[in-house]
């Protein structure tokens, strides 16, 4: 097990539809994969791929990139992605942080953010992909208007982003902390991960908020 997985890490890179952090000219590339300069949504912490995957199935005139920094995860989605044929969906191995680096030109219209590492230790709350250092990064690489989306289990990360998003006056377009219980959702809501669908199992409820700056 433990010797495929290096394998995958050392030929991710051979997907077309991969692309690494340190790539030069990244941002041609990825316009080259695309070949459109449709709107771009980025999943931050994207793993296998399900969310990404899912919507560029389902919006076809929208781009899609995953972002992880396991290369053996986006080997997974990649290669899914490609037996599917789906040419509107990319992958980026590279580190949250050095996104305003790596998009300096080119702009995001949607990020979504499911079940991230929550990190729940005080310490660790830097770390959480909400947090004041993570929300002036989405600041500096999505368009005007933007939304952030963020799905979880946990309450206390849910709890977390509204008070985060309240004291930095950003607009909060929808919340719930229970979203299955809602009549009526839009598709990108619906999208369940291998995670999210244990979680359920579970008997755990599932926390959304969508939100942008102001």
């Amino acid at each position: 097990m433990a010797r495929r997985k290096h394998i995958k890490i050392r030929d991710v890179g051979k997907f077309e539809n991969v692309f690494m952090g340190e790539d030069k000219d990244l941002e041609e590339s990825i316009l080259r994969f695309f070949g459109n300069n449709n709107p771009i949504t980025l999943e931050i912490g994207c793993g296998r791929g399900d969310y990404s995957i899912a919507l560029a199935g389902n919006f076809p005139e929208r781009n899609f990139i995953g972002l992880d920094l396991r290369g053996d995860r986006i080997w997974n989605g990649s290669e899914s992605a490609t037996e599917r044929n789906l040419k509107n969906v990319g992958f980026l191995v590279a580190f949250a942080d050095q996104l305003p680096e790596l998009f300096s030109k080119l702009k995001i219209s949607e990020i979504w953010i499911p079940f991230p590492d929550p990190h729940l230790k005080p310490r660790d709350i830097n770390r959480r992909l909400v947090a004041p250092k993570y929300l002036s990064i989405y600041r500096e690489i999505l368009n005007t208007g933007g939304v952030i989306n963020l799905k979880t289990d946990e309450r206390m990360l849910y709890n977390y982003a509204l008070e985060t998003l309240n004291e930095f006056n950003l607009d909060i377009i929808k919340h719930t902390d229970d979203l299955y219980s809602k009549s009526e959702l839009l598709f990108e809501e619906t999208i369940k991960t291998k995670y999210e669908m244990r979680y359920i199992a579970e008997g755990k409820k599932i926390n959304l908020v969508g939100f942008k700056f102001k």
